[in-house]
């Protein structure tokens, strides 16, 4: 009898230590945003978790309250190189202030994967960059405003923050814009700060001042939206408004004829191939550098597919 109590004491302690091992071997990866205002980081967090779940990651998903706040960025960062995580995701708010927290992080021996961005931060190790070609985009968004007014009108710019992806964004609509169309005139550009109803404020105002103004190009979905209120608000529905993301209250108002174009940047694959990346890296392989997503732009003809793409 004892010698079978025994045996069962035995397999309990045994079951105990590998319920113990795989616990500790739940890998903790940090997935920072720059912010929650929009709708594309609610759907790239969808990505990365179902593909954390895939694995058996746990993931954290924190950021500052506003896309605004680099500081508050970098505060994560080293709260999460303080908690000893696995690995972590960001996209940078600021390039400098969040390179010289990654250098914290590559002091730790913790991986970084970047996400929405292609351009490499300045003096720190990152493991891998996922996104699209933000300037690329921007020709694609250009070409698409020319179409739109058959080559001939005036545009209007909403920028966002400044930064990186304002300034490849616009960058890739200037090349494009007055060269290859140079029928097509920037008559005016203002910031929008990623926010909609600064966007709406800065249609309102470049509107206001450039009355002869066809169209309206928002560097993001918010600031697009916003200035689709703003020409409606000035009884304008003959103005031409596209934005940038893909985000699905973008894609609705482009299936209500209310938004022309979205620039679809398939935002759940900023998510879902980070996580990819960071699961090679665990693994120990060896991964590319650059893992970037395509773009098209969402219009009335190719709306109901692009609605129906699978998030995964």
């Amino acid at each position: 009898m004892a010698s079978k109590y025994l045996r069962m004491l035995a397999l309990f302690l045994a079951l105990s230590l590998l319920g113990g091992v795989a616990a500790a071997a739940e890998k903790v990866i940090a997935y920072i945003p720059p912010g929650m205002i929009s709708p594309f980081y609610a759907v790239s967090i969808k990505g990365a978790e179902a593909v954390a779940q895939k694995y058996g990651y746990k993931l954290r998903v924190l950021s500052p309250e506003r896309e605004t706040d680099y500081a508050g960025q970098v505060r994560i960062v080293e709260d999460m190189i303080t908690e000893k995580v696995d690995g972590i995701s960001i996209c940078a708010i600021n390039a400098d202030a969040v390179a010289a927290a990654i250098r914290k992080a590559n002091d730790a021996n913790i991986p970084v994967v970047v996400f929405n961005g292609l351009t490499e931060l300045p003096n720190c190790k990152v493991e891998a960059y996922v996104g699209y070609d933000q300037r690329n985009g921007g020709r694609k968004v250009g070409e698409f405003i020319n179409e739109r007014l058959n080559g001939k009108g005036n545009l209007a710019i909403i920028q966002g923050l400044p930064g990186y992806h304002t300034i490849e964004r616009e960058g890739g609509i200037r090349d494009i814009v007055g060269e290859k169309f140079p029928g097509i005139k920037i008559v005016a550009a203002q910031p929008g700060d990623w926010e909609r109803e600064k966007g709406m404020n800065a249609a309102q105002n470049m509107l206001t001042a450039n009355p002869d103004i066809n169209a309206f190009v928002g560097l993001s979905d918010e600031m697009a939206l916003g200035a689709v209120q703003a020409k409606r608000a000035a009884g304008r529905d003959d103005i031409i408004v596209c934005g940038i993301d893909g985000n699905p209250n973008a894609l609705d108002s482009v299936k209500a004829g209310r938004l022309d174009g979205t620039l679809y940047v398939y935002p759940h694959k900023n998510g879902s191939l980070a996580i990819e990346a960071m699961h090679e890296i665990f693994q120990g392989k060896k991964v590319d550098l650059i893992w970037e997503i395509p773009t098209v732009v969402a219009n009335k003809n190719n709306i109901d597919e692009i609605i129906n793409i699978k998030i995964d």
